[in-house]
């Protein structure tokens, strides 16, 4: 019994604890982030549906009325199956469960790169976590956060280890990431960034290897399921108007509001420990923070990648500056005591209390949480009332109503912008703010039903417009039908 007992001292010590604690509070962050479910994951869930029950992989749109037939780049394929048979399975909470896990993997292989274990190497996470934490959730974007993650774990370790075996995985993982998101190009872009990083630092002998690592990926981006298109979806993804316009995780982050402040600090102390650090900064790794930064400040979408890229570096000279200076506190490396012991086993079990508590208020209020952002019972009402089809509905909710009605009924617009093209969005969202021609857009494309939120400009003319009438409202949302 007391060797037992002193196993148990040299187990249950604060460090040991420390990290599975840290790793159970990252989960705890991204079970709270992915609760706030995404606009698009709805019609990322049915594409799912679509594909299992079909046994095959859609080239046209299946769900819209307005574009039924066109060309359709079902670039998320490989990930919309995992949702969907995630879901299948296990439920809201499985999914719950696969994201939160997929970000805190993510997140902890960002960790195992940090200098500093465990607590200086815990901020640095922790800061990156919190400024990516407002693009989490439950969508297919998590996979690209893994992908890179990885990427810059080899990377990495490519470059301070010279160790050529692991850049063979690379193309590997890039087979899988061609197929689960159009993100790939990030992994180009980050072989890329380590080439130039290691012509600025004059390690030649390390640049060939990552040549031909970057040729071998190329070389395996045609083995999808849209071949040699893939090749230039990213492109016309970040050069489309619709989609800078439209999706709001394209715009640059807005630090009025507080979601954006960790971004801000997470920046600002990164350049102030390169300034207090004793270590020099290598050009390399500067002009990698440089040019993440700038993407992250341009698209909120590029945060996550900036973070993980940034918290090593925020670690390695957070550890150098602080050895540097005598320390406040001085940490126990011995065996824990009884007292330790209960206080670091509390440490333990409260994030694994509030991880319980967040699954089970999920799984218990699931239609409330449903119902927050999207028009569940309006929804309801049209499908037992069977109203008029040709349905004009609000973008934000194009991706619930392909996953609650169709096939019986087929959308207007959803989340896929790239699909509508530049000239219908902007169609779109003349008619949405009830500009000169909404009324032409509505019978061009046969609408007699609208479904949008009550105090929209085109809900407002639609109330004074005698061809119209109001058939169901609530505070969330209206439905129009044609006299």
């Amino acid at each position: 019994m007391t060797s037992a007992f002193g196993s148990l001292r040299h187990i249950l010590t604060l460090r040991r604890i420390f990290v599975w604690a840290f790793l159970l509070s990252l989960l705890s962050l991204a079970l709270r982030q992915s609760v706030s479910i995404d606009t698009d994951f709805w019609w990322h869930l049915k594409s799912g549906q679509y594909i299992l029950q079909t046994a095959s992989i859609p080239h046209v749109d299946p769900f819209s009325f307005t574009r039924g037939g066109s060309v359709w780049i079902a670039h998320e394929w490989l990930s919309e199956v995992i949702m969907y048979a995630t879901f299948s399975f296990a439920g809201w909470v499985g999914l719950l469960l696969l994201f939160g896990g997929i970000i805190t993997t993510a997140l902890g292989l960002c960790y195992y790169r940090c200098e500093g274990k465990p607590f200086v190497a815990a901020v640095a996470v922790f800061g990156a976590a919190l400024a990516s934490s407002p693009l989490f959730g439950l969508r297919p974007q998590m996979f690209t956060f893994l992908m890179a993650s990885i990427f810059l774990l080899i990377l990495d370790r490519y470059v301070s280890r010279d160790s050529s075996r692991l850049l063979w995985l690379l193309p590997a993982l890039m087979l899988l990431w061609v197929n689960l998101h159009a993100g790939f190009a990030l992994g180009l872009a980050l072989i890329g960034l380590f080439i130039v990083t290691s012509v600025m630092d004059k390690e030649w002998s390390k640049i060939m290897p990552l040549l031909k690592t970057l040729l071998i990926c190329v070389i395996v981006i045609p083995f999808n399921p849209n071949s040699y298109r893939m090749f230039s979806y990213p492109l016309e993804t970040l050069s489309s108007p619709a989609m800078q316009t439209l999706i709001q995780e394209w715009f640059s982050p807005d630090f009025h509001q507080n979601r954006f402040l960790p971004l801000a600090a997470l920046m600002l102390a990164t350049f102030a420990v390169l300034a207090l650090s004793p270590r020099r900064v290598r050009a390399g790794e500067l002009l990698g923070l440089l040019v993440l930064s700038l993407a992250a400040l341009r698209s909120g979408r590029h945060i996550p990648l900036y973070a993980i890229f940034a918290a090593p570096i925020f670690a390695r000279h957070l550890h150098d500056w602080s050895n540097s200076k005598k320390p406040f506190i001085r940490m126990s490396k011995g065996p824990a005591t009884t007292v330790q012991i209960i206080l670091n086993l509390v440490l333990l079990f409260l994030p694994t209390f509030v991880i319980g508590r967040q699954l089970v208020d999920f799984h218990r209020h699931k239609s409330d949480y449903e119902s927050r952002r999207f028009p569940r019972a309006a929804v309801d009402f049209m499908r037992s009332h069977q109203l008029a089809d040709q349905v004009f509905n609000d973008y934000n909710w194009g991706g619930y109503l392909i996953w609650r009605l169709y096939p019986e009924r087929k959308v207007f617009i959803d989340g896929r912008a790239d699909l509508y093209g530049d000239a219908f969005v902007l169609d779109y969202l003349n008619t949405y703010h009830a500009e000169p021609g909404w009324r032409q857009n509505l019978d061009r494309h046969g609408v007699r039903t609208v479904l949008i939120e009550p105090h929209t400009s085109l809900a407002n003319v639609l109330r004074e417009e005698k061809s119209w009438r109001i058939a169901y409202e609530d505070p969330d949302a209206v439905i129009f039908t044609r006299n």
